[in-house]
């Protein structure tokens, strides 16, 4: 439902902030506006791929998880994208994930939402293996192909 909500808010939102600021910067700084950060998305998603693989070439020279760097090239990347998407909210929040310190705190949400809730249905035990007995004759199972005794 969230979710929902916010697919009909956002374009609400950037109509009302294309009228306010399209009022305050005219038409011609409203078109410069857009294609200026279209442009600037463009191209930080080329040079994105290029940076993520020295990032994870580094973290790895360090002896470090790559799952930082690969995470924060993730957020950067849909920062550019949102600076592709024309509209001052998106263009906002692209700026804002290309932060490091908002992308730091991004992550931090994500993982706390995702971190599974503790288990309290564990029971704590111990066990003992103890040595099988030697097989009973008379618990075999019954032995197949042709018997030894006649009548």
């Amino acid at each position: 439902m969230p979710i929902l909500l916010a697919f009909l808010a956002i374009p609400l939102l950037e109509i009302v902030l294309f009228v306010q600021l399209g009022g305050a910067l005219g038409v011609l700084g409203t078109l410069l506006e857009i294609f200026a950060s279209g442009a600037l998305g463009v191209f930080l998603m080329r040079l994105e791929p290029y940076r993520n693989a020295a990032d994870i070439r580094s973290a790895l020279a360090q002896d470090r998880s790559p799952a930082s760097p690969m995470a924060h090239s993730a957020l950067r990347m849909i920062g550019a994208l949102l600076l592709v998407i024309p509209g001052f909210f998106t263009d906002a929040l692209g700026l804002l994930l290309l932060i490091p310190a908002v992308r730091v705190l991004a992550l931090r949400r994500v993982v706390i939402q995702t971190r599974p809730a503790p288990r309290d249905d564990i029971i704590d035990g111990d066990y003992t293996a103890e040595p099988d007995e030697a097989p009973n004759p008379d618990r075999l199972p019954p032995r197949r192909g042709p018997t030894q005794y006649r009548d």
